[in-house]
Order: structure tokens, then C-alpha cells, then sequence
């Protein structure tokens, strides 16, 4: 009998320890089984693209240079092709600045001017957010369907010109591939998970591939990507073949998600990402809009991310090009006297059919150095840069609706201008850029699966670019340092542009220049810093339990019969023989004492202790997370490890960081209220019961909102975290305030009686 009361209250500890065990294995559960589709495999293989060959023919160009010997190329146009990125444009029939208006100005006013050879968007095409909730929605898709039709944009080049990828907010509550509710594959232009294609040149191959990275099993917020054992089969077998072929120069990887926000899977066959990323020349993402500032770049271990800020708000765009296999690139805004720019309507029609003033606006020159190679982004591998200076020659493109003899151009070098002429070496004869329709081969649909089966080769025109050069002479900048390069140019209407890069000839790289937060962004390692820093927060929670429930099963509740299960009553006069050592000192007395004479109190300690230990373990909340679909229920739970739905892991990492918001600011800050208001007898200053007024209807309307976000109406009652737990601490300090205002009332009354005596 005496050791079933000496030790009736270890009990939790044990099953603590018990929980956290269980809690790992479900954590490295779910970190497999979400990279591997529980069923539909045979579903997403067949959407998988199948690789296109696309060869390219320059139309003739009756302005070449005739210079001999090694040089020669670098007075031609001839290796040099660019395409251009853009992301994150977010339509939606909620706004009327950006997003749609944008992108209708983009296709209709820039790319017949700049006429690159790709046009790639990486992903968050809509915006899937409105009045009623979360999820995608049709419309969204029927607008982008309309801007691709009315702009013609997806037969340029006879189909190989624009390739677009889902992000994050394209698959909001999709439940799987096949569900109705996947409006990419009915609206978007390559109808596939990613795409692969390679661009064959007389001077070399060049490979690209986009990645989808959405999860098998979508919910309301995955913010971080997946790339599941599907997609990795599909992009290892790629870049094998693209190992494999001798003449391929540079491999270009497009995501919507940047690597430090995507979970790698493994193939079939057990190669992962790091596997590749030495023979990646760029990888393009988007996603984080100007989270890390409107420049956030970073180099990797074998190569340089490009992350570019959103089309929504900011009209970011990214010219890049392959200039004898030199890789730059510039981001540039729309030319828009303010971005985001108001077009006065949400409607997609009324910009098609009534398009505003600005679209008639003229354009200023847009200016891309090529070379020299910009010296603050230099691949590791795949460039000659050293070639390209020795042959000391400015190449230049410039984009303009004016005819190239309407130009002017400017060298300046670290600020001083330059007596240099630049040279005109595109086709004369093209005069205006202007949109190019060819039609020299077909494609076959296969409506089973709604992709494209490709049953030969596919060869493309491509006008020659606007190129100038100049010639110079490097070698008096050959002392060591980092000189800057600007072009300047102007046009017949004193419309100017201009680009300026870093170069230095001694082969070392110049710093980015970047903010820290756009370094943060690209460097962290989210998929590996969460659960480390959910974890730690997490601990020091349980250890401002734990330890001072200890102390108290241990020296004070076996000498105490009377102590209550709430906060009703004071406990520090019950229990102050056993505290006395904590009485004495100011750091004992206010800030551990507290603690000990809160969690010596039952109904604090049990139920607090419970809900997040069984955090770890079970679902903190239950209810419809996705919207039905054939082999999908949308019942499912969500788990501090992610969302589990008929079978699937989903959303793996994205609720570490949910969970540690919460777990801040709910259980964390209202224990400290607790334990703080728990230690002291007078009444709640009025500000302070404000204060907590406040405090509550934040905490309260928070946890609804995230739980009917996340699961609907039924979440919002099945949610032990944040929404139970959240009730229960406000339900203890309502308990606190009321003892403390009946203690004050108690003694003003025991002192009026005092005083009549």
C-alpha cells in the first residue's frame, strides 16, 4: 500500500516517456510515407511528361560579321538563345491590380518585343482563395484559360513555347491528380506533373525540366513542396540521359518551390537529389514572393538558385540567356507607372475586349548584358568565362519597339563613360520586333491521360536576337578588383534603359549583395530546422512542467490530503512550510515558487500535461481536410507530423511551423498567466484584466479560424490543439481572476468589520 501511494502520481511521467517514443517513429512514418503515394501511382506515372526533342532553325540573318579565327563567334548571334521566367501571378477575380491585368499586358505588350525562345511559369498561376474559403477554383483557371487563347501564346513556336507548373495555391484542397478540382490539368498549357524537354542547337544541347512539387494529397495549406518518388523516377531518368549525352552544355531545374522549402523523395531505385545537383547549371524557383527582398539568390553546394519575387504585386520578370554557353540573367520590372498596377476591373473580358490607356503606352529599351559574365553569379561548372573575356568583346541584347538605327547606346565602366561604338549584329531586316507564328509540325493528344505524346522530333524557327557588341579591351581591368559595367541605351522618343553587371578578371566570385533575410530564405533548411526548433521549444515547455510538478510529488502532495484540484483557492499558505527555501531570494521567490505552487495543483498540471503529450501521438485536429474525390475521403487528421487521409501522408513539414505559432502563443503564454496570476492574492488591476480580455478573444478567434481553415465546422470541435487546450488555460484563468477578486472583496469586508469593532 505505501508504494502504491508513494508512487500513484510517477504514473504520467511514464507514459510521457512512452509518448515521446511513439511520437518519433510516427515522425520518420510520416517522412517516408509522404514522398511515396499510398495509391493512384499507375495514375500519376501516366501523367508524368514525356520528354520532348526540340531543334532549333535560325532564320537567316544577312548581318553577320566576317571576322576569322576564334573570335568569329563572338561577333555572331548565332550561339545564343534566351527565355524568360515569371511566378507567382495569383489571378483571381478579387483583384483589379496585377495579377491578371499584369499578365494580359505581359503577353499582349512584352513578349512580342523581347520574342524569347521559352516562356516558363513556375507555379501559384491562381490564387484559390476566396470568400467562401480555401481551395481552387474554376474560374480562376477559365481566366488564365482566356489570357493564354486571346494572346495566341500557346502555339508560339508551335506549342514549345510556354511551360507552366503548379505551385502551392494551385492545388488547394485537391485531393489527388485525378479530381475535379485539379483545374490544372483541364486549363494549363502542359496539362502534366512537370515537364522535361530538350533544345537541340547546331551549338549545343541544352535540358530543362520543371518539377511539380504539390503533395499527392492537398489540403487547405501546403506551403512546402514534395517531391515525391513519381517525380523523382521522372527527373533522375532525365538527367540521366542528359549525363549521358555528350554534346548537352547546361541543365536548367524549374520549381515552384525553392529547395530549402521542398522534401526530396528518393526514386524507385534509391537516388536522390543530391545525386544530380552537380550537373545542374540553374535552379529556378519562385514561392516566396519578396519574403527575402526583391533579389534573393544562393549558391548551393554544386550550384546557384534563382528565386524570383512574385508577378502578383511587384511585375517581376527574368530574362535569361545562353550566350556560348555563358549563362546571365537580369529581373526587370513592368513598365507600369506603379506595380501593382490598378486596371480598374476584375474582368478578364472587359481587359481583352476594352483594354486601358497603358496599353498603348510606348516601352523603354530593355537592356541585357551577356558579356562579359556577371561576376556575382558564376557557375561552378559548365562556363567559359575566361574565353568570353579574352575575346574582348561587349555583347549586348536590347529589346525595343524602335528599329536598331532608332537606338543609341552608352558604355559606362565603373561610372565613366566610354568612348566605345557598339555594332548592330542582329537581323536588319526584321526591323520592329513583332509576334512570330510557325506552324512546322504537329502533336498527337492522348485523351486518355490528357497529356501529349510526342512522335518525332520538333523543329522550331527562331528570329535572331537584338544583339549588339562592342569591342574593348579587358586587360586594363585586369588588377584584381570588381569593376562595374553599365549599358545605357536610348531611343528615338528619349525613352531609356539600361543593365549593369559586375566583372573582374581574375576568375573570383563578388558578393550577391543580398539582404540576410534573402540569404535566410534560400540557406535554412526548413525541412530540417522545424522539427529541431518545434522540438526545443516544445521541451523547454515540458520542462517548465515537468520539473516542478517533480519537486512537488516528491516533498509536498504525500504531506498533503486537503490540496485542491483547481486554482480556487490560494495554495501558497497550504503549502509554504514545504517552499520555504523557494521564500528567500528574488529570482527563487518570483520565478521558480510560482511554478511550484501552480503544478502542485491537479487540475493545472493533469490536464496541460496530457493534451500535449497526446500532441505528439494523435491528431490535434479532426475533420474535412480536402474535398472528396473517387479514391479520397475528405475526413482526415491533422498530426504535428502532417495531414493523414485515406492512407496518405501529406503536408509534412508545413505543420511544424503551424504547431510552433500555436504552441507559443497559446499553451506557452497562457501558462506563464496562469502561473503568474496563480501566485498572487490581491485583485487584477483593471488594465491588466483588459489586458487579458485582450489576450483571450485573439487566442479564441485564432484557434477557430485555423482549425475551420484547416478542417471545416467539425474541426473546430475536434481539435484538442490549439482550440481545446485554448478553452481549457482560459477556463483556468477565469477560475484565478474570480478567487482573486473574491479574496480582494473578503478582506475589504473583513476590514470594514475590523474597523466598526
Amino acid at each position: 500500500m505505501d508504494f502504491k501511494v508513494k508512487y500513484k502520481h510517477y504514473w504520467i511521467f511514464l507514459v510521457t516517456i512512452i509518448f515521446y517514443c511513439i511520437g518519433f517513429v510516427i515522425h520518420f512514418i510520416a517522412q517516408h510515407q509522404g514522398t511515396h503515394p499510398h495509391n493512384g501511382k499507375e495514375i500519376l506515372e501516366k501523367v508524368n511528361p514525356i520528354t520532348t526533342v526540340i531543334n532549333e532553325s535560325k532564320l537567316s540573318n544577312n548581318n553577320r560579321t566576317t571576322e576569322e579565327g576564334d573570335n568569329a563567334k563572338y561577333t555572331s548571334p548565332d550561339n545564343l538563345f534566351y527565355f524568360i521566367q515569371i511566378s507567382d501571378i495569383h489571378m483571381s477575380d478579387k483583384y483589379s491590380k496585377g495579377a491578371q491585368g499584369s499578365l494580359l499586358y505581359f503577353l499582349k505588350k512584352m513578349i512580342p518585343i523581347i520574342d524569347p525562345n521559352f516562356l516558363f511559369v513556375t507555379g501559384d498561376i491562381t490564387d484559390s482563395v476566396n470568400g467562401s474559403g480555401v481551395g481552387t477554383v474554376e474560374d480562376d483557371w477559365k481566366m488564365y484559360r482566356k489570357i493564354i487563347d486571346n494572346t495566341g501564346i500557346e502555339n508560339k513556336n508551335n506549342g514549345t513555347f510556354l511551360w507552366d507548373l503548379r505551385g502551392n495555391h494551385d492545388c488547394f484542397m485537391v485531393p489527388e491528380w485525378d479530381s475535379r478540382y485539379n483545374y490544372f490539368k483541364d486549363y494549363s498549357k502542359v496539362k502534366t506533373r512537370g515537364f522535361a524537354f530538350n533544345y537541340e542547337t547546331s551549338y549545343g544541347t541544352y535540358s530543362f525540366v520543371g518539377l511539380d512539387g504539390c503533395p499527392i494529397y492537398s489540403t487547405s495549406n501546403p506551403f512546402f513542396g514534395v517531391l515525391d518518388e513519381v517525380t523523382m523516377d521522372m527527373y533522375t531518368d532525365f538527367m540521366d540521359k542528359a549525363k549521358a549525352n555528350n554534346n548537352n552544355k547546361h541543365n536548367f531545374v524549374l520549381s515552384h518551390f525553392p529547395e530549402t522549402s521542398a522534401k526530396f523523395g528518393k526514386s524507385s531505385s534509391g537516388k536522390r537529389w543530391e545525386d544530380y545537383t552537380k550537373d545542374i547549371s540553374l535552379l529556378l524557383t519562385g514561392h516566396f514572393h519578396n519574403f527575402g527582398g526583391l533579389q534573393t539568390y544562393a549558391y548551393h553546394k554544386d550550384y546557384l538558385e534563382l528565386e524570383i519575387t512574385d508577378f502578383k504585386l511587384h511585375g517581376r520578370y527574368r530574362i535569361l540567356a545562353v550566350d556560348n554557353d555563358v549563362v546571365s540573367f537580369s529581373d526587370y520590372f513592368l513598365p507600369l507607372p506603379k506595380n501593382p498596377y490598378d486596371f480598374k476591373t476584375k474582368n478578364i473580358d472587359d481587359l481583352i475586349n476594352n483594354p486601358p490607356e497603358i496599353f498603348n503606352q510606348a516601352i523603354p529599351p530593355i537592356v541585357h548584358i551577356t558579356s562579359p559574365k556577371d561576376s556575382r553569379f558564376l557557375l561552378k561548372t559548365h562556363e567559359p568565362v575566361k574565353e568570353s573575356i579574352d575575346s574582348n568583346y561587349i555583347r549586348v541584347l536590347v529589346f525595343s519597339e524602335q528599329s536598331p538605327s532608332d537606338l543609341k547606346l552608352s558604355l559606362y565602366i565603373d561610372n565613366k563613360i566610354q568612348e566605345t561604338e557598339f555594332k548592330y549584329v542582329g537581323d536588319q531586316k526584321l526591323g520592329k520586333r513583332s509576334l512570330q507564328k510557325v506552324n512546322l509540325y504537329s502533336r498527337e493528344e492522348k485523351d486518355s491521360v490528357n497529356t501529349l505524346n510526342v512522335n518525332e522530333k520538333q523543329t522550331i524557327e527562331s528570329n535572331t536576337p537584338p544583339l549588339w557588341i562592342a569591342k574593348w579591351d579587358s586587360s586594363k581591368y585586369n588588377d584584381g578588383k570588381s569593376h562595374e559595367l553599365k549599358v545605357v541605351v536610348e531611343d528615338n522618343k528619349n525613352l531609356k534603359g539600361d543593365n549593369t553587371i559586375k566583372f573582374r578578371l581574375d576568375g573570383k566570385s563578388d558578393d550577391f549583395g543580398i539582404s540576410f533575410m534573402g540569404r535566410l530564405v534560400l540557406k535554412t533548411s526548413f525541412m530540417t530546422t522545424l522539427p529541431i526548433f518545434f522540438g526545443i521549444v516544445y521541451i523547454i515547455y515540458e520542462l517548465m512542467i515537468i520539473l516542478p510538478r517533480l519537486y512537488a510529488v516528491k516533498h509536498i502532495i504525500p504531506k498533503h490530503n486537503d490540496l485542491p484540484f483547481l486554482p480556487n483557492k490560494y495554495i501558497g499558505d497550504i503549502i509554504s512550510e514545504e517552499t520555504k527555501s523557494f521564500q528567500k531570494g528574488f529570482f527563487k521567490k518570483h520565478f521558480i515558487l510560482p511554478f511550484i505552487e501552480a503544478f502542485t495543483l491537479d487540475g493545472i498540471f493533469y490536464p496541460l500535461q496530457i493534451l500535449m503529450i497526446c500532441l505528439v501521438v494523435l491528431p490535434g485536429k479532426v475533420g474535412f481536410l480536402s474535398r472528396s474525390s473517387e479514391h479520397v475521403s475528405k475526413l482526415g487528421g491533422e498530426f504535428l507530423y502532417g495531414m493523414y487521409g485515406s492512407g496518405q501522408w501529406s503536408n509534412i513539414h508545413d505543420e511544424y511551423g503551424v504547431y510552433i505559432l500555436f504552441l507559443i502563443i497559446i499553451p506557452i503564454v497562457d501558462t506563464l498567466v496562469i502561473v503568474f496570476s496563480n501566485h498572487k492574492q490581491k485583485r487584477h488591476h483593471i488594465i491588466s484584466l483588459i489586458v487579458l480580455v485582450f489576450m483571450c478573444l485573439i487566442q479564441v478567434v485564432a484557434s477557430l479560424a485555423v482549425s475551420y481553415v484547416s478542417g471545416g465546422i467539425l474541426a473546430v470541435f475536434l481539435s484538442p490543439f490549439p482550440t481545446w487546450i485554448c478553452f481549457y488555460c482560459w477556463f483556468l484563468i477565469i477560475i484565478i481572476v474570480i478567487r482573486r477578486l473574491k479574496n480582494h472583496y473578503s478582506k475589504s469586508i473583513a476590514s470594514e468589520t475590523a474597523a466598526l469593532a
